[in-house]
Parts: C-alpha cells; structure tokens; sequence
C-alpha cells in the first residue's frame, strides 16, 4: 500500500511540473510574437494609407501584413514626393498616383502591377524591370530622360508624351495590335526604334511630333 502510494504521489508531482513548464520559453517569460513592419519614409503617403484603413495612424511605418494583400492604390494628388514602401506592396496590381511630386520610383518588386499611372510628377527615373504583366504605363508631364519597357511585353498602353526622352525602343512590344495607344509627342528624341511587324503596320491612332519617324535602328 506504502509502495502504490508513493508511485502516485510520484507521477503526480511530474504531472505538475510538466503544466508548469507547459508554454514557457525556459525564460520564464511569456513568448512575443514580432510583427513585420514595412517604413514610410513619406508621411503624406502613409496618411492616405490610414484613410484606406490600411494603417492606424501616421508612425513612419505600417504592418507588413496589411500591404503584402493590397491590390489597388489610387492616391492622386495627394501631395506625395516618395513611395518608398511600395516594394511590401507584392499583389499591387492597379496603381495611380497622378499630380504628385514624385521624383523616383522603383517598381520592379510590385511583378503583379498591370496599371501604373504616374502622370505630371516630377519624374526623373522610374524602374518597371520585371513587370511581364504590365498592360498600362501613363507617365506624361515629367521628366524621364530614358525609360527600358524591355521586360514588358504585354503592354496594350504607352502615354510618355512631354518628358525628355532621347530615345524609346518598342522592339519588346510583339505587334502593333497589341499596343492600342502610343502617344510620345513633346520629346526631343527623332527615332522610335520598333521591330519589323510593327514598323509594316504603324497604327493611324499613335501620336508623335512629325519631324519623328520609326526604324529599325537608331543611332
């Protein structure tokens, strides 16, 4: 009896310190799960971010969580100069952020974009490396001196009309079909570098200054 009574006694004092430890890091604090934040340097960007519900208020930084699901963000004059941020931004498929003062822009982690609308910003460079899906670009009124669509194939919408561009290669685009709208009017470049089923078709709707022409070769 002495003997069963111990056993028990026993295995009910491991029962107790196995609840005990149940949880517990070792440390004997309680463990804390550490969000991801994505930075907006950009307060007047993260401020529209609050009005979509997308942040809770205007720190410098947002869940990442929050953005990696966003799929659309049209934030026209809203008085932004940076969207450093947008690369957390992974299923962004629609963007617009026409009348800003924008200067730079990187979009080639955003691969899911379709729509990116940049009109009359302050443009001086913007990255669409790695873009196979974009079907829209519209960046005129800025001040891109060059821009390589070289990685987006499928575009169905060109508009690059007042810039600065001496040059522009469309060799990428398949046909001229597929390209609805081209529009580079009010650039200094001459040359519009194409491919041969484009340059045996030129569509009547594309618009460019008339001393322009297109080849196959620039200098």
């Amino acid at each position: 009896m002495k003997k069963l009574l111990c056993l028990l006694l026993f295995f009910l004092s491991f029962a107790i310190i196995s609840c005990s430890n149940d949880g517990d890091s070792g440390s004997g604090e309680p463990n804390i799960i550490v969000k991801s934040r994505t930075s907006i340097a950009d307060a007047a960007f993260e401020q529209v971010l609050v009005e979509l519900g997308i942040d809770d208020v205007v720190d410098g930084s947002v869940l990442t969580e929050n953005v990696e699901i966003v799929t659309s963000l049209v934030m026209n004059d809203k008085g932004i100069t940076s969207l450093d941020g947008i690369a957390d931004f992974a299923m962004l498929d629609n963007l617009w952020v026409n009348d800003n003062q924008i200067s730079t822009l990187n979009l080639s982690s955003n691969t899911a974009l379709k729509f990116v609308y940049v009109e009359n910003n302050a443009l001086t460079s913007i990255n669409i490396s790695n873009l196979s899906v974009l079907e829209k670009l519209s960046v005129p009124g800025n001040n891109l001196t060059q821009l390589d669509i070289s990685d987006s194939p499928a575009l169905q919408l060109i508009d690059i009309k007042d810039n600065t561009l001496g040059a522009i290669d469309l060799s990428a685009i398949p046909n001229s079909l597929q390209l609805n709208t081209f529009a580079v009017e009010n650039n200094p470049l001459t040359c519009i570098k194409v491919n041969e089923e484009i340059l045996n078709d030129i569509p009547s709707q594309w618009t460019k200054d008339p001393e322009d022409e297109y080849a196959l070769t620039c200098n």
